[in-house]
């Protein structure tokens, strides 16, 4: 085979290669889209029959939805949020293989379970097993993050430029791992019989931006410790 043969082999190999990972990566960003979407499907319209001052009744009935809203908001900060972690886990990858498919569509299982475990707790949130099952939904998250980035960024598997920086990932890898660990914290908090112990598991998601805030600025520490060495 002559080397332009084998050159445009090797291009028409690589296009389709990157044709395959912008499926796995526009699929992705649907079943985000879709989880998101589906949070305020959710939420049904109030219907107010006979009533003889509609304002007021209204106003009843869109308080009564507060828990639902609320479970709207939060979800959506948390989906949001994974998905810009996986946005940007995923503009490190150049390749991929089946072991990353199905990490990811691990991940993605757990993102669409979300809201069902929402519309649950936003019912059903006053009592303690429908919190665990929320948070465990969100752990779960927190974790198959993780294990996308270890295998990503595993110089092994020849999938990332993410292997190069190891800083970068293990910082990621820490920010993964703290953000599912404080869900899991809700799991167990919520099982506690103490009831002002269980009640404090619902406050504990406020943790996540205060963990995420320290590892991010001693990640941009370790960053100048490196530039200036």
């Amino acid at each position: 085979m002559s080397h332009q043969k084998q050159q445009q082999h090797h291009d028409l190999f690589e296009n389709r290669k990157q044709f395959q990972l912008e499926r796995l990566i526009l699929f992705s960003d649907a079943v985000f889209a879709i989880a998101i979407t589906l949070l305020i499907i959710e939420i049904k319209v109030p219907e107010i029959h006979h009533s003889t001052d509609l304002t007021h009744d209204l106003k009843e009935a869109l308080s009564e939805k507060f828990p639902e809203f609320f479970g709207l908001v939060l979800s959506f900060a948390v989906i949001g949020q994974f998905w810009h972690n996986h946005h940007r886990l995923f503009g490190f990858v150049s390749n991929y293989n089946g072991s990353l498919v199905w990490l990811n569509l691990h991940m993605l299982f757990w993102i669409i379970l979300v809201p069902f475990t929402t519309g649950l707790n936003s019912r059903y949130g006053n009592l303690n097993l429908v919190w665990q099952i929320y948070s465990f939904n969100l752990f779960m998250i927190g974790i198959s993050l993780f294990l996308l980035y270890r295998y990503i960024g595993n110089p092994k598997h020849s999938l990332s430029d993410l292997a190069n920086d190891q800083l970068n990932k293990r910082f990621s890898m820490y920010r993964s791992l703290s953000v599912a660990f404080i869900f899991l914290l809700g799991v167990v908090l919520a099982n506690w019989d103490g009831q002002l112990i269980s009640n404090i598991s619902r406050f504990v998601y406020f943790l996540i931006p205060v963990a995420i805030g320290i590892i991010n600025r001693r990640y941009h520490h370790a960053r100048k410790k490196v530039h200036h060495n």
